[in-house]
């Protein structure tokens, strides 16, 4: 017997034969492609409590961050070595106030003792701050260099989060500096496709239409998925820009907002699809104009 999986949609799949029933409607259509494409899909290898939304967030972003390092993309180091130092310093500190408090008595160790309290108070507001209002949930920022007839430098930010909301419609922003092989033809003004100017009986294929070839692999990346998603989503903020001449020079700036229900990324069982995942994520990039590292060549740092 073919071994078989299940898909995210609950239906199970033997491996062996990918389904090929065409189906009459767009959506229905998307649905029998994406089952196609995970039943050759190797089985998941992370297991999540599908009933917790911050255990899948956390799992949905290692995949994130993992394609983008494929993606020969250096991650910056700011927001960790902010964590690390503010971390070890609080550490640091109340183990030297524990370490006084044994060496003299309770009452001479007491100014000391208070003073490394509000100290480690401080430190670990901070680092809650910064959390907050300067990381705002970012999952990755990084960079890499690319060698074309000069060099080219990507820099990419995505930040995600999570909504019991159903996925909202695609918005997609791109720069007047779009380079003339972006997904869409270098505007006078900034293009923007926002929920506004979506109709609901826009399909996914009409958008992608709007924003790319046609016969571009991710033709339905900009979808919320099947037309029946109703949450919970994982929602991406992804903003992309090349710059040459050491960031001098700005050649292309973009910026895209959707989101995808999470069952389309998780089973039943709580198995996540790591391809489903990175089939999205890298059709979201190459629809914000982000040139291929093997057409081009990267360039060590």
């Amino acid at each position: 017997m073919a071994p078989q999986k299940r898909a995210p949609n609950g239906v199970t799949i033997t491996t062996s034969t990918p389904t090929s029933t065409a189906a009459s409607a767009g959506g229905d259509t998307t649905s029998s492609l994406s089952s196609s494409t995970l039943a050759n899909d190797p089985l998941p290898g992370v297991i999540v409590n599908n009933a917790n939304l911050v255990e899948i967030k956390s799992a949905l972003d290692d995949i994130v961050k993992k394609y983008l390092v494929d993606q020969s993309f250096t991650p910056s180091l700011v927001h960790p070595t902010v964590h690390l130092g503010l971390g070890y310093s609080s550490v640091i500190l109340a183990l030297a106030s524990v370490l006084y408090s044994l060496r003299v008595d309770f009452e001479e160790s007491k100014p000391v003792l208070a003073v490394a309290v509000i100290g480690y108070s401080v430190l670990q507001s901070a680092l809650w701050a910064w959390k907050k209002w300067v990381e705002k949930g970012e999952v990755f920022r990084g960079k890499r260099r690319r060698m074309v007839k000069r060099i080219e430098t990507d820099h990419v930010q995505i930040i995600s989060s999570t909504t019991l909301k159903p996925p909202p419609p695609p918005a997609v922003t791109f720069s007047p500096h779009t380079r003339p092989s972006s997904p869409t033809s270098a505007p006078s003004s900034p293009s923007t496709i926002s929920p506004a100017t979506l109709s609901p009986s826009t399909s996914s294929t009409q958008i992608t239409r709007q924003l790319s070839n046609p016969a571009s692999a991710s033709s339905s990346s900009l979808s919320s998925g099947s037309g029946t998603t109703s949450g919970p989503t994982y929602l991406v903020h992804l903003n992309l820009s090349t710059t040459s001449n050491n960031g001098k020079s700005l050649i292309h700036k973009s910026r895209v907002v959707v989101g995808r229900g999470v069952g389309e990324f998780v089973d039943e069982e709580g198995g996540v699809e790591e391809g489903e995942v990175v089939r999205w994520l890298g059709g979201l990039l190459s629809e914000a104009g982000l040139v291929v590292a093997e057409d081009e060549g990267t360039k060590e740092e």
